[in-house]
């Protein structure tokens, strides 16, 4: 596929900034055309392997490049990024491009787009299940590895680093699940942040539809004041019955939007927790917007089980049940957890994203006590220490050590909660290799080899 300025002029040079797997996508994309392509990696360790078509920064212009793909998470203050929108040079990304290629292709594939702080890779893979399809973008599999070579459904997670460098987007259905302080270290500012998640629905028309959280402040503050989309809006709830919406409470899903029916859902492991009725009264609202019978849509939703790493309940030891959650980057994501809780050990703490912790307090009553680890322990440690006993930990095994002596010594038998409410790049690789350390510090416990 070729990119063009105008009818006229095809590129001839593109800079590609970061050297992951979106990075090397978007060069095997551009493969087979006759361009220039060169990469710029902030990582000083990867330029040996890029060295014949590595950019130069102090001693290039930039003027040679008629486009620039930004990989998730470079942020707009980048001394590239900066210079580049200086220069009024083109910022894309490998989104844009499968948008562009699907556009070009020509095909009939209804766009689903899901965005939220948290929620959003299980809603997206609930959703995609039940279409059959895979879940794209964000979830892990690279949108240019897989345009669709027939009419089918598309399933996007995106990130609000993907929306900030996506210009156009106009999705059959768009979904935002919730708005919560996240990136801020990122994006510079709350508000800034909220901006780029409601990128996702501000091209979509009448025919289309916006699902939104009724439940979330940030983002009934922001839809309810402004016209933000065309499209037909459907509110949802897990706390209220909502005229003209759908809400799941209790064992009921009331469908006052499509049918003007209620629906009795029978319980299982996954729906015990409070922020999955969400995620399956929106994934019902989704599929609706499909044209999904509602029978066949809740019995497809209830065969899901849950994503690893999230309020995953692991197994237990002496009536010890253990939950691995540290999905849970940030604030909002364990309080979340706490909620589907009446007291937890907690263990929490990593790597800071630039938000404040203040908003654990009102949950502070179900955590019996706090064991913290990583870079913010000690910031924690401030907030949580008036309402629960907080002590630092070296690492994640002396917490999961001492969390669950204390569960047998005090007789509670209260579950172990992985829930840092941070990042984890301060000690890990990423949050799967935390949760997947939990996991092995569990079986050492079940086996007896961590006292």
């Amino acid at each position: 596929m070729k990119i063009k300025k105008d009818k006229k002029e095809t590129f001839k040079n593109i800079l590609i900034l970061g050297y992951g797997k979106t990075g090397k996508s978007i060069a095997e994309f551009f493969k087979n055309n006759k361009l220039n392509i060169y990469f710029w990696d902030d990582n000083s360790e990867v330029f040996d392997k890029i060295s014949n078509n590595f950019f130069k920064y102090n001693n290039q212009s930039l003027s040679i490049f008629q486009r620039i793909f930004v990989s998730p998470g470079i942020s707009k203050s980048h001394k590239i990024v900066k210079n580049a929108y200086k220069n009024k040079i083109k910022i894309s990304s490998d989104i844009e491009l499968f948008l562009s290629k699907l556009k070009a292709l020509n095909k009939n594939n209804l766009l689903l787009a899901v965005t939220g702080t948290n929620g959003k890779s299980t809603i997206a893979l609930m959703i995609a299940r039940a279409l059959k399809v895979k879940p794209l973008a964000n979830f892990g599999n690279l949108v240019l590895e897989n345009v669709p070579e027939e009419d089918q459904s598309i399933v996007l997670e995106l990130s609000s680093f993907q929306l900030e460098y996506i210009d156009y987007i106009k999705p059959k259905v768009s979904i935002i699940s919730n708005i919560k302080e996240d990136h801020i270290s990122y994006h510079g500012s709350l508000k800034s942040y909220i901006n780029s998640k409601i990128k996702i629905c501000h091209h979509q028309k009448q025919k289309d539809y916006t699902i939104l959280n009724y439940d979330d402040l940030n983002i009934r503050k922001a839809f309810l004041r402004k016209d933000l989309s065309k499209a037909k809006v459907i509110w949802v709830s897990s706390q209220k019955k909502i005229n003209d919406g759908l809400s799941y409470l209790g064992d009921i899903l009331y469908d006052y939007y499509f049918t003007k029916k209620e629906y009795q859902i029978s319980k299982n492991n996954f729906l015990t927790h409070h922020h999955n009725k969400l995620n399956f009264v929106i994934s019902y609202a989704a599929l609706k917007c499909f044209h999904y019978e509602s029978e066949k849509a809740i019995k497809s939703l209830k065969t899901f089980k849950g994503l690893p790493h999230r309020v995953e309940c692991i197994g237990k030891v002496n009536n010890i049940y253990f939950y691995n959650d540290s999905k849970a980057t940030n604030v909002s994501a364990t309080s979340s957890a706490l909620q589907s809780f009446n007291k937890v050990f907690l263990i929490a703490g990593g790597a800071s994203k630039g938000g404040s912790f203040n908003s654990l307090v009102k949950h502070a009553g179900k955590i019996c006590e706090a064991y913290l680890i990583g870079e913010t322990a000690k910031e924690l440690k401030k907030v949580l220490e008036k309402f629960c006993k907080s002590i630092i930990c070296n690492d994640l095994e002396e917490a999961v050590k001492k969390s669950y002596n204390k569960s047998i010594i005090s007789k509670t038998n209260y579950p172990i909660l992985l829930s840092p409410a941070c990042a984890s790049f301060d000690q890990y690789e990423n949050y799967k290799s935390r949760g997947n350390h939990f996991k092995k510090l569990f079986n050492k416990i079940l086996n007896g080899q961590l006292q």
